[in-house]
């Protein structure tokens, strides 16, 4: 009994030595390594070193892909720094670079997913095709390089789709373009004048798009259409987004509703949204 009773402790004092011995290598291991770098990350007075910038060599890598010509893996990667890194200094800039690369691969005749060819046929007309292709007049003539109306049999043009929606918002002052709930791009408004009536949220759709040329208005046949200043309506009473060509010093009263945005945002926003595009108003 006596042997029984040393033979059990001592293989308890075994397992007792190795869980020392285990909680020791963890420490070395583990615990002591984090403790030592969180000791190094705090300065002296007992603040916080600033941690490194994981999304920064993202975007490094990203300019000069888009400085060697390399534009869809550029906006790929930025686009997973902003996926992944949302708290990087480069965020901002990331977001407004993918925007002006979106819309560089979109509006001209890069290849890109989605884009197609159509060969024009005795009879067709801008307005069939566009129909047809789910796109807009502006698009293809934007992209086309068309400045009139006339096409001609077994012409090719470039289309593509465009099922984007808009996002305004009036708390950032932005209207953001998604595809889908991919981000496309965003623009800045300079102004908002809203009837008191309209409050967020709203979710509607483009229910017209005109071209003023002075005092009235217009379609993409007029000879001054490219100049045109541009609006978009919306199914909301009183929700437009309109090119910034208003006086700012007028009464509140005398100024068209709408959120106002810069003449070269609103060319690419009416290119892009057609009627039927989702639109939403939010805070």
């Amino acid at each position: 009994m006596a042997r029984i009773k040393f033979f059990l402790a001592f293989l308890a004092l075994l397992i007792c030595a190795g869980g020392v011995s285990g909680a020791f290598f963890y420490w070395k291991k583990f615990a002591q390594p984090d403790i030592v770098v969180t000791r190094h990350m705090e300065g002296k007075e007992g603040g916080t070193m600033e941690k490194p910038d994981l999304g920064k060599r993202h975007y490094d890598a990203s300019i000069q892909l888009v400085k060697d010509g390399e534009l869809l893996s550029a906006r790929d990667r930025l686009l997973y720094l902003m996926e992944y890194y949302p708290e990087s200094k480069t965020y901002l800039q990331a977001r407004r670079v993918v925007g002006e690369l979106n819309m560089d691969l979109l509006l001209s005749k890069i290849p890109l997913e989605g884009k197609n060819e159509y060969v024009v046929k005795r009879g067709d007309a801008l307005v069939t095709i566009a129909r047809r292709s789910k796109t807009t007049i502006d698009y293809i003539m934007r992209v086309n390089g068309k400045t009139t109306e006339f096409i001609y049999p077994d012409e090719a043009l470039v289309v593509f789709p465009l099922e984007f929606r808009a996002e305004i918002n009036l708390k950032k002052e932005t209207v953001t373009l998604f595809d889908e709930d991919k981000f496309l791009k965003e623009y800045r408004i300079v102004a908002t004048n809203l009837p008191p009536g309209l409050k967020a949220p709203v979710k509607t759709t483009v229910s017209e798009k005109v071209a003023w040329h002075i005092d009235k208005p217009v379609n993409f046949t007029h000879e001054n259409y490219l100049n045109c200043s541009k609006w978009v309506r919306t199914g909301k009473i009183g929700l437009f987004i309109r090119q910034d060509d208003s006086n700012k010093d007028a009464d509140r009263e005398r100024r068209p509703y709408g959120v106002m945005v810069e003449k070269s945002d609103m060319e690419e926003i009416f290119t892009i949204l057609r009627n039927g595009s989702k639109v939403s108003l939010v805070n």
